[in-house]
């Protein structure tokens, strides 16, 4: 399987079409059907259907799709590294960061990632396991600051997770609330919740530890996966959230908004760097991670 299969590959896969991906890689047609058939034939496995309505990608196709977007990514990598090394093209990280991350640390790591490499290419996301999960599968992320319930995240085999500091969650109302003061489930539970509550996450968590405790589960809720619409809202409303408790500390989300502590159980869960196992970070996404390790650090014995 050579460098030129892959993109050949991948570029069919994206564009659904032979002609077309010819086009986009200067290439005949001619040249894309045999690499695609010369894969077929290494891996023993169809890749591609073939109808009057055109090519789609069987369920093999998709498996190696993803595979060999990693291994593309990962070859870049490698370029930048060695680029790097000699003094050549910029650097490139991309990371996923939690909201709590976000806007706490954040500025001073970047601050430091820059005195070390003043002219690399960074990219920021929003870090939520949900959307970290696949970026990481892909290559479009490199690592991610993320945080991880107790009792493991799902595709541990996938993934390596290490811990920097424990996270608590608490439920977050808008300064001024009348249930600010709630101290029973009961007396909050009616009320208009925003949640996330992809696999995995925070919401997940808090929702099981209500039912094992027999505690029924806030039945008006708004799915949202994204923390600023979560938080606008909240300040704006009467909607309640769950957030981890350090946001109090932050200026200015600490003046807007109050904790409930009501008697429910919440979840238990650390801030860690969490990376595609077995796969190595380049060079700036590697001095990126360490930026992260020391200001997280130094924030714990801050506070």
């Amino acid at each position: 399987m050579k460098d030129h299969h892959l993109r050949a590959w991948l570029k069919v896969a994206e564009l659904r079409s032979i002609r077309a991906a010819a086009r986009s890689l200067h290439l005949s047609q001619a040249a894309v059907t045999k690499a695609i058939k010369e894969l077929e034939t290494e891996l023993d496995a169809p890749l591609l259907t073939r109808s009057a309505r055109g090519i789609s990608v069987t369920e093999c196709g998709d498996r190696l799709t993803v595979r060999a977007r990693l291994a593309q990514a990962q070859l870049t990598l490698a370029r930048q590294d060695i680029h790097q090394l000699l003094g050549g093209a910029q650097a490139r990280v991309a990371v996923g960061v939690t909201p709590m991350v976000m806007l706490s640390v954040l500025p001073d790591v970047l601050s430091d990632f820059r005195q070390s490499m003043p002219a690399a290419k960074i990219q920021i996301s929003e870090g939520l396991l949900a959307a970290v999960q696949p970026a990481l599968r892909n290559g479009t992320l490199d690592f991610a600051l993320a945080s991880r319930m107790t009792g493991g995240i799902g595709g541990e085999h996938e993934f390596e997770f290490e811990p920097l500091r424990p996270l608590e969650f608490m439920i977050a109302c808008r300064r001024g609330h009348p249930l600010a003061r709630a101290t029973r489930w009961e007396d909050i539970r009616g009320c208009e919740w925003l949640l996330n509550v992809s696999g995995g996450s925070h919401t997940e968590a808090f929702l099981d530890s209500l039912r094992a405790n027999g505690l029924n589960a806030p039945e008006r809720v708004i799915d949202c996966d994204t923390f600023g619409v979560m938080w606008n809202l909240m300040t704006r409303s009467d909607a309640l959230i769950i957030c981890p408790a350090g946001m109090l500390n932050v200026k200015p989300y600490g003046d807007e908004a109050r904790r409930i502590r009501a008697d429910v159980p919440m979840p238990v869960a650390s801030i860690g760097i969490m990376t595609l196992r077995g796969t190595p970070l380049s060079l700036a996404a590697a001095t990126m991670a360490d930026c992260f390790r020391q200001r997280v650090a130094r924030a714990a014995l801050a506070g």
